[in-house]
């Protein structure tokens, strides 16, 4: 059972090629043997034989694939052929079903055009069994010819015509091209097409639901061209408003507060919006007036005119056009009529030199800010004589001292000088005068009100999720239910208040014990935020380069920030550095890397005493029987430290922290000694007659010692242990597979050597580099074929070929003289009972006269992994290196 098959486009010109590439048989031999449960390795045969085919055959053209020069997706735009009709009998095992005939016919061809970062589908089907062929291109469905089905889409390149006489010019790709097919078995295509079936009921609901939907934007196009949205912010708006402005006119103005807010006809005269606007807000036309409200240069939002006279014969679209250009909607202030005022005071434009200034009351002790009305004021009347009035609109006594401010824009709010006339405090009509009482000289003043209402933010705790490699991270045993507390705060509210705040909220004692985390747009913790003496809230919110955030009913930007209890406070935590700590179990595969946190200065000593805390925590963590609360059992590590891929000592635990764990440099690695028989390791053995033993270095590397990799680590020898048995022993400790240990050569070495020439060979193969004709697959691949970049200066093949046997010749020398030096002509069976012991000694007497790295160890086995993914890899790197030189 499958819904379809892919198959090759590249190396293959026709669909019956594809298909005779997916059956081909491959043989599984040499170093690609079938691993056989209970057999081993054995030579196999690998192929797909195809027992039937289904009525409907979708087949997909790999037309994308990974280019593995490039490293990157690539678009296969080759020509590949497919037929109107074929047959698939070949293809099927002996023993099918072979009544009918396995012929199958296209009947739609699945199209794209364009390249790997872009471009459009559409399909080509043929719905009946008639040769009538049609193009489903999004909303557009046409007829199309046979020709084009076909030729047109079989990929490839345009042939270019060319004049007589003129040079020819390299032909173009085909970025258009099929890569996918669906074919119907000819015996069974009746019952497939199945003549006029009825339409299924859900088709015939999206078709409604399409249609519905189509109408309903066609309704919605017509009603925005003719209709303008028109906003009024009246007095009971102004008075909730705690923010700059009169009010807000987009989605930062509270549900709470909302605006008068609909789309009315563009050619409503004002007069009859008037009507319409009492009526729905239960008041009568002649009890306000509406003012025009412009965006000045101060990006501040104010009143402009009365909409009195001649403007109530105007339409929408007029007063829009004329009195708001810059706007696609209109903005109008309502103001009500006062109480004494003239009957027709809002029938007609103040007098001139007179201007309208609304009022803002701040109650410093409540921290509020509410509008308290409008005023009338001259040019010449001085600031200081409309503090009465203001006292009344805020019902303050008459002797209470008040200071008052100017909202001159977001950033700026500038106190008043009473003594000014409003001409030279340059006040006009829409200005905002907010003032509040001065009887506390501690109280919050206007500006700082306005400071934190600018930076005022809604902010979401929530739990970070748990992490089992946290040495101080509280247990969730220790921790309640989790809770997502929201905090509206201004982002310049300091770490330490914010952590108080949310102490006092999830309910602990010391708010230090609180680590904090900027999240991701994607919902996930990013690095701890430090805490200093400048922190603030603003730095545990993401970028706002990153992320934009969504407005909460409050009109306030929402964010996440993940929060962390701590078992120890945050300043010891921040008085520690991570160190990376790679664990070694009983073999080489069980490798965990830990990350230990130890205090900046100090002796290794910590550190080795909290890796044994954490290992220890781990081993409890993967004990499979039930032991309760049974510690495991005692075991003991062996630490040190490895720079390069190679132990440079075995630490003592007096070293100094600040020496350890550079990233990239050096790494520490903790192994846990074990031995065979779940004892302590052969290397500190004791019994009645002891062995003699020495530690010897095992790292790996490919093709020469400078190219090493992976984790080293520490190995017992004996004296008169033939190599064999100790084969064996190594093995266990690497915990590799059979077919990886036969691709593994050995060599050993004394302490500091970095030349193959200096060492043995105990097994195996070496220098994989000089074996050119080992594997038919790499002979294919000795001859670059790849584009130089565009950057590097293009090589001869000459020159090319001759570096490539230059670099053969030198790695043949090396390895030549590693086997000249090394009695080399050893067979198995005398690799196999000599003894590395002896080995190691005579290569070590070799190099008492040169200096040695301070390690206690008689030598070094070296691990050479020879895999073919490795020398392929190897050799293409050799090659751009070529190229770019």
């Amino acid at each position: 059972n499958y819904y379809d098959i892919s198959l090759n486009v590249k190396g293959c010109a026709t669909l019956r090629d594809s298909f005779a590439n997916y059956c081909e048989v491959e043989t599984l031999e040499g170093e690609n043997r079938y691993q056989a449960e209970g057999f081993g390795l054995q030579d196999a045969r690998k192929g797909v034989i195809f027992e039937s085919f289904p009525p409907v055959l979708q087949l997909q053209l790999k037309r994308f694939e990974y280019d593995f020069q490039r490293d990157a997706m690539v678009k296969i735009n080759d020509r590949h052929e497919f037929p109107p009709q074929i047959d698939l009998g070949e293809f099927l095992s002996e023993d099918a079903d072979r009544s009918q005939p396995w012929t199958y016919r296209l009947h739609g061809v699945l199209v794209h055009s364009g390249d790997l970062h872009g471009g459009h589908y559409f399909g080509l089907l043929r719905p009946t069994a008639d040769d009538r062929w049609f193009r489903f291109d999004d909303d557009r469905v046409v007829p199309v010819t046979r020709d084009e089905v076909f030729e047109e889409y079989y990929g490839g390149e345009f042939p270019q015509a060319t004049a007589v006489g003129t040079r020819a010019r390299p032909n173009s790709k085909r970025f258009t091209n099929a890569y996918m097919l669906v074919y119907i078995r000819e015996a069974l295509s009746a019952q497939v097409l199945g003549g006029d079936a009825p339409v299924p009921e859900h088709l015939l609901r999206r078709v409604a639901e399409d249609r519905a939907e189509e109408e309903r934007r066609r309704r919605e196009k017509e009603e925005l061209a003719n209709t303008v949205p028109v906003k009024v912010v009246g007095d009971a708006q102004f008075a909730q408003h705690q923010a700059f402005d009169l009010s807000y006119f987009d989605q930062r103005q509270p549900a709470a507060n909302a605006l008068f807010s609909e789309r009315m006809p563009r050619d409503m005269l004002l007069r009859a919006f008037v009507e319409h606007y009492a009526q729905r807000t239960g008041q009568t036309p002649g009890s306000f007036r509406l003012w025009t409200m412009v965006g000045r240069v101060n990006k501040t939002v104010r009143c402009e005119a009365p909409l009195v006279g001649a403007a109530m014969d105007l339409t929408l679209a007029q007063v829009l056009e004329n009195r708001m250009p810059r706007w696609t909607e209109m903005r109008l202030y309502c103001e009500s009529r006062a109480d004494g005022a003239p009957a027709d005071f809002l029938e007609q434009k103040p007098p001139a030199r007179t201007s309208m200034v609304h009022a803002k009351f701040f109650d410093a002790e409540r921290r509020q800010m509410r509008g308290v009305g409008s005023l009338y004021v001259t040019a010449d009347q001085h600031v200081r004589d409309i503090i009465p009035a203001l006292r009344r609109l805020a019902g303050l006594a008459d002797t209470t001292p008040v200071v008052l401010f100017e909202e001159v824009k977001p950033s700026l709010i500038e106190e008043m000088d009473v003594s000014q006339t409003f001409q030279n405090a340059e006040i006009q009509s829409g200005d905002i005068i907010c003032f509040q009482a001065a009887t506390d000289a501690a109280a919050m003043r206007v500006p700082e009100f306005f400071d934190d209402v600018q930076h005022r933010v809604s902010v979401r705790f929530v739990p970070r999720p748990a992490r089992s490699d946290d040495d101080y991270a509280a247990s969730e045993a220790s921790s309640p239910t989790p809770e997502a507390p929201v905090l509206a705060a201004s982002t310049k509210l300091a770490y330490d208040q914010v952590a108080q705040w949310l102490a006092d909220q999830v309910g602990v004692r010391d708010p230090l014990k609180l680590r904090f985390y900027t999240v991701s747009p994607t919902g996930q913790p990013r690095q701890p935020v430090r805490r200093t003496a400048t922190t603030t809230l603003a730095e545990m919110l993401p970028s706002a380069m990153f992320m934009q955030p969504a407005l909460n009913g409050d009109g306030l930007p929402e964010y996440t920030v993940m929060y962390e209890r701590l078992e120890v406070d945050i300043v010891q935590i921040e008085s520690m550095r991570p160190v990376r700590v790679a664990f070694v179990g009983r073999n080489m595969r069980e490798e965990h890397q830990l990350e230990v946190l130890v205090p900046k200065v100090g002796a290794a000593q910590a550190l080795m005493e909290a890796t044994y805390a954490k290992i220890e925590q781990h081993l409890r963590s993967q004990q499979r029987e039930p032991s309760g609360d049974a510690a495991p059992k005692p075991f003991s590590l062996r630490f040190y430290v490895v720079g390069y891929h190679r132990i440079a000592h075995v630490l003592t635990g007096e070293e100094r922290l600040a020496e350890l764990g550079s990233p990239g440099v050096s790494d520490v690695v903790a192994e846990l000694c074990v031995a065979e028989d779940g004892g302590s390791d052969s290397a500190m053995d004791t019994s009645d007659e002891p062995r003699a033993s020495r530690n010897v270095e095992v790292m790996h590397f490919y093709r020469d010692l400078a190219h090493a990799h992976s984790v080293p680590f520490l190995f017992a020898i004996y004296a008169d242990e033939p190599w064999s048995e100790t084969w064996v022993r190594l093995q266990r400790k690497l915990g590799m597979g059979e077919k990886e240990l036969k691709n593994l050569g050995v060599v050993c070495g004394p302490v500091g050597a970095l030349d193959l020439r200096r060492c043995r060979v105990v097994q195996g193969t070496v220098a994989t580099g000089t074996e050119r004709n080992d594997s038919p697959a790499m002979d294919q691949n000795t001859t670059p074929t790849a584009t130089p970049p565009p950057s590097a200066p293009a090589v001869p093949q000459q020159q090319q070929s001759a570096a490539m046997e230059a670099d053969s010749a030198d790695v043949s020398r090396a390895a030549s003289a590693v086997s000249s030096d090394n009695n080399s002509p050893d067979s198995a069976a005398e690799n196999g009972n000599m003894c590395l012991w002896d080995v190691l000694q005579q290569l070590d007497a070799r190099e008492e006269a040169e200096q040695k790295p301070q390690l206690d160890v008689v030598g070094f086995i070296g691990l050479h992994h020879v895999d073919r993914v490795s020398r392929h890899r190897n050799l293409h790197h050799e090659r751009a290196i070529r190229i770019l030189n």
